[in-house]
C-alpha cells in the first residue's frame, strides 16, 4: 500500500457507494452501521489495524473512518455527539455538515 491508511480509505468509499445521496449529518454513524452489518467489512474493519497500528484498537482506526468519510463527501465536521446505542463500533462520531 502507498500509504499507511489506504486500507482504511479503499474500505470508507466502497461503503459510501452503498449509501445514496444525499447524505445525512449523521453519515459517519451511517457508515459505522453499514461496517457492522456487513461481516466482510467488520472482519477487514478489525484487521486494518495490522496495516496501521500495533493490534487493534478503534482510537486508532475510527478517527481515519471519519477523516475519510468527511474527505470523500466534502461535508466538514460540525459537532461530536453520543452514539449512544445505536452502534457497536464507535461510542461518538462527528456530525457532518456543509
Amino acid at each position: 500500500m502507498d500509504k499507511k491508511t489506504e486500507g482504511v480509505e479503499i474500505l470508507v468509499k466502497e461503503v459510501l457507494a452503498t449509501i445514496p445521496e444525499p447524505y445525512s449529518e449523521d453519515i459517519i454513524l451511517e457508515v459505522f452501521q453499514k461496517i457492522e452489518e456487513n461481516p466482510e467489512w467488520e472482519k477487514r474493519y478489525r484487521s486494518l489495524s495490522i496495516d496501521v497500528g500495533d493490534g487493534f484498537s478503534d482510537d486508532v482506526i475510527n478517527p481515519w473512518i471519519g477523516k475519510y468519510v468527511s474527505s470523500e463527501t466534502g461535508m466538514k465536521a460540525l459537532q461530536v455527539v453520543s452514539a449512544g446505542n445505536k452502534c457497536k463500533l464507535v461510542t461518538s462520531y462527528s456530525k457532518l455538515g456543509w
